[in-house]
């Protein structure tokens, strides 16, 4: 395997040098979310354009969770970080 066959690295939880990708993302995926939720309650689509809508709905919804859990986790850190630093006892 050569040097550009390897896959992309992770983004370690601990990285906070973000360029703001990860928000503007979570963004774009939220507005993705809600005007097909708005598409949705509209009522003028048929059966099969609701349903495929519905499954976007549903990975968007997935993919935001994802983000959101993965923020958690980086607050987590440093909550324990702070709370085990000096002067903390």
């Amino acid at each position: 395997m050569t040097a550009n066959d390897q896959p992309p690295e992770k983004q370690s939880p601990l990285d906070f040098n973000s360029t703001g990708e990860e928000a503007e993302s979570f963004e774009t995926l939220f507005d993705e979310l809600e005007t097909i939720a708005h598409r949705l309650e509209e009522g003028a689509l048929n059966f099969e354009q609701s349903i495929a809508l519905y499954e976007q709905g549903v990975e968007l919804a997935s993919r935001c969770q994802q983000f959101l859990s993965n923020v958690e986790q980086r607050i987590e850190i440093l909550r324990d970080r702070t709370n085990d630093g000096p002067g903390s006892e």
